[in-house]
């Protein structure tokens, strides 16, 4: 891709900008950006804009936006999704960002969007104000599930009986996601014979997305406690593929041990099946008893959750179906686009 081809790209008519990483190292070893051409760009394009939005303080591109809108006196939101307070890992390079420019960022913005009441708190903690915060979750586009593939697909392309329990995840394979507690619970959901109603139902969980660094630990816990025939690996998977995967899951798993936030729940709902998370998971409040159940950061609690709804047909069905009726009344994106363009609005007056 030449210079003219990274620039002014149309993605769904949105005009799109690629910049070259100047160290490939520092973006695998430490996740720091070295965009080099950006400043160069951003001080002529960025006059051209009334409100910039950034994603996440915690970033050289959020650095660089940051300093030519107050140069240009242009207002900025900035959404940290998720990664408001320096933790879990890197904390110790997290906090010197902060002290050098992350403070600064986030209090200069003119409005932080917060995905929950968590979250919020979490910006509060960071000394912004009360004033600056508004609450902007996630959300999907309905449309996209308003014609779902048959169920059955995925089972057959993987080898799943019909009448098994089909637990799913997907997300990053990484530590923080919780797999590990997952496979813990599923050993003893294995051992638990009271969930099986005839000697030919099997508990399975299908694994969906990409290594980030765990799938080899994750393949040892699996050959380690024996759940070869119960687990099954797709690397990740996209658009029906992945629709084929929700459709013909029973219940759809959030084990992390950090969670803000996640459209792979979303998309869960609006297939209609029920969540299981953990405490850790910031939207646990208003899922548990209502769209799922939640758990403490422990295999045999999560195990009981999920022995819970699998043994009761008509509280998974319900639900789901709560889970479709939320998606439609509040994480849609014409909802939450109509709410993100009003706090535009009032960052502009």
């Amino acid at each position: 891709m030449d210079l003219k081809e990274r620039y002014n790209v149309d993605i769904d008519g949105v005009k799109t900008y690629y910049f070259k990483n100047l160290s490939n190292f520092l973006k695998s070893s430490f996740l720091i950006d070295t965009p080099y051409s950006l400043p160069f760009k951003l001080r002529k394009e960025i006059k051209k804009y009334d409100i910039v939005h950034i994603h996440e303080h915690r970033h050289s591109l959020a650095l660089v936006a940051s300093y030519y809108a107050r140069k240009n006196n242009i207002p900025y939101v900035l959404q940290a999704h998720g990664s408001v307070l320096p933790f879990f890992q890197k904390q110790g390079l997290k906090k010197v960002f902060d002290n050098l420019w992350g403070f600064k960022i986030l209090q200069n913005s003119s409005k932080v969007l917060a995905l929950t009441e968590i979250e919020k708190k979490q910006y509060l903690k960071m000394g912004i104000a009360d004033r600056k915060i508004e609450i902007a979750p996630l959300g999907i586009n309905i449309e996209d599930y308003s014609n779902l593939p048959p169920k059955g697909v995925f089972r057959k392309k993987n080898d799943i009986n019909p009448n098994d329990k089909l637990l799913l995840f997907i997300g990053r394979i990484h530590k923080i996601k919780g797999l590990d507690l997952l496979l813990k619970s599923l050993t003893l959901l294995k051992n638990n014979n009271s969930i099986k109603k005839d000697s030919n139902v099997n508990i399975k969980l299908a694994i969906v997305g990409p290594d980030d660094g765990f799938l080899d630990e994750i393949n040892t816990i699996v050959s380690h406690l024996n759940l070869e025939n119960e687990v099954i690996m797709t690397g990740p998977l996209y658009n029906e593929d992945k629709k084929e995967a929700l459709i013909d899951c029973d219940i759809f798993i959030m084990p992390s041990q950090y969670e803000s936030f996640t459209t792979s729940g979303l998309e869960a709902m609006a297939c209609g099946k029920p969540l299981i998370l953990t405490k850790n998971n910031h939207i646990h409040n208003w899922v548990d008893g209502n769209i799922g159940f939640s758990s403490e950061y422990d295999e045999i609690a999560l195990a009981d959750s999920i022995k819970k709804l699998l043994i009761n047909e008509n509280l998974m069905k319900t639900f789901g179906e709560n889970g479709k009726k939320l998606i439609s009344e509040k994480y849609n994106w014409d909802a939450i686009e109509k709410q993100i363009y009003s706090i535009y609005k009032d960052t502009l007056h």
